[in-house]
Formats: structure tokens, C-alpha cells, sequence
């Protein structure tokens, strides 16, 4: 049941179907892009499935997506892990660049209580034209050598 739920609401997600996405989530859904907002200004923790949904459209505004794939399905009871890409194109620019990233979601009486997304944000925020060139912090080694 549980790769079935995650299939469904990922496939929501890529089709920008936000109501029918909103009814998946349980009142007290949390959401996780993992990243540095130095790096991208949509990453950090939502709580609350209308501010998940508020975060999804976010994300929505700046980019389009395309061509999405699921891969690699790790479910059990509660919970799934899928490896997905999809060509992330801005909207205002037009560049496309294909973005892999991997979401973990779990579930309790069929609804989405916790879902994490770990994406590529350095390609994402290329994109976006948010990081011009690699920051010198992404450059250093462990301790800032």
C-alpha cells in the first residue's frame, strides 16, 4: 500500500494537482527540502498541509516540470523511498537542465504525515540563477580547508 501512496501523491506533485494533493495530507503533514537556502531559497521545513502546499506551489512558480520519472522503490509498512527525475525548466528564463533527487514519505491511516525531498540544489539553483558561480564555501574541504 505504501508504494502505491507515494506513486500517487509524487505523481499529484508533478502534475501540480495541489487540491487533490492538499486531501492526501494529514492536518499536521510536515515537508522537508533538504538543502543550504544559501544556496536555494526554497529549502527548510513546512509544517501544516497548507503550508506544504504553499512550499510545492513556491517552488512551482519559479520552475516547470517535465518528463517526471520514479525509480528504485523502497516501501514498508508506513513509509517508501523513491529515486525520481524530472526536467526542471525556469519559467522565465526557459533554460531546462534534468534534476534527480530522492523522496523518503510516510504515512498513517493513508495520509502523508512526514515527507522529505533531497534534490541536486546546486544544479537547481544554477538554474534559477540564483548561484551564479560555485560559492567558495562548497569549494573547502572538511574544517574550511
Amino acid at each position: 500500500m505504501s508504494m502505491a501512496l507515494v506513486e500517487h501523491v509524487l505523481n499529484l506533485r508533478a502534475e501540480r494537482a495541489f487540491d487533490l494533493l492538499h486531501d492526501k495530507l494529514s492536518l499536521r503533514a510536515s515537508y522537508q527540502l533538504a538543502g543550504d537556502r544559501r544556496l536555494m531559497p526554497y529549502a527548510g521545513s513546512f509544517f501544516g498541509r497548507t503550508d506544504v502546499c504553499v512550499a510545492f506551489q513556491a517552488l512551482d512558480t519559479e520552475f516547470e516540470f517535465r518528463d517526471f520519472t520514479m525509480s528504485s522503490p523502497i516501501a514498508e509498512a508506513g513509509s517508501a523511498a523513491v529515486r525520481w527525475s524530472a526536467r526542471w525548466i525556469n519559467r522565465g528564463t526557459r533554460d531546462s537542465a534534468l534534476i534527480h533527487g530522492v523522496s523518503h514519505i510516510r504515512f498513517a491511516d493513508g495520509l502523508v504525515v512526514e515527507w522529505v525531498d533531497f534534490i541536486d540544489t546546486a544544479a537547481a539553483s544554477y538554474l534559477a540563477g540564483w548561484m551564479p558561480e560555485m560559492p567558495s564555501f562548497m569549494m573547502q574541504g572538511p574544517g574550511g580547508r
